[in-house]
């Protein structure tokens, strides 16, 4: 505990982490190599982590992570202990599909906007899901897709309630603005010459 301790920690190749949640909260270290490797899988970020803590073994989820901003390489790691039979809120990316091909964009020109990159949903430790996949094929331009036209995975609920007054919109698809290109009238460049 400690900018001193974090700092040498960091040196030895270690990343300074903290467990809390059901259990009582522990300072740990963890190997900056080993968690080099795992964060490469896009899992790592909303599953449940194996963690072994001496003899012990911990179901954690990854609450959250800080990098050097000018490095970035991970400088600290907070772990939340989960209970296999309670509910977790977790954040899971969106995976959007047929971008390419939607309606919107190969009949009318128009662009997708992505509003939501993840979406706060809370399930079973053992129904976290990878992703949230929303299909924009029929989207077309001017038109968006709120949160109430999500198919959630099953035992899968969206953490906050959904109703005619929060429904705010995933993903958009706009038509692009001409851009404007206003002529200026050069002026004669003999003018400026002629009176000095």
């Amino acid at each position: 505990v400690g900018t001193a301790t974090s700092k040498k920690i960091r040196r030895d190749k270690g990343i300074p982490a903290v467990v809390y949640g059901d259990i009582k909260n522990s300072n740990i270290v963890l190997d900056a190599n080993e968690v080099a490797k795992q964060v490469r899988d896009s899992g790592f970020y909303s599953n449940v982590i194996k963690l072994t803590l001496g003899k012990e073994t911990i179901d954690v989820i990854l609450k959250d992570l800080q990098r050097d901003p000018r490095k970035s390489n991970i400088t600290h790691m907070d772990f939340f202990a989960v209970d296999k039979n309670k509910a977790v809120i977790v954040n899971v990316p969106i995976m959007f599909i047929n971008e390419e091909t939607c309606v919107g964009v190969k009949m009318g020109g128009g662009m997708i906007s992505h509003i939501q990159s993840e979406l706060e949903v809370s399930c079973l430790p053992k129904d976290i899901p990878e992703n949230i996949t929303v299909d924009i094929a029929e989207l077309e331009i001017g038109h968006s897709v709120h949160l109430s036209e999500i198919k959630m995975p099953a035992n899968v609920v969206l953490a906050t309630p959904v109703d005619d007054e929060h429904d705010s919109p995933v993903v958009s698809c706009y038509e692009p603005k001409a851009e404007k290109v206003e002529e200026v009238e050069a002026a004669p460049a003999d003018a400026e010459a002629s009176e000095g």
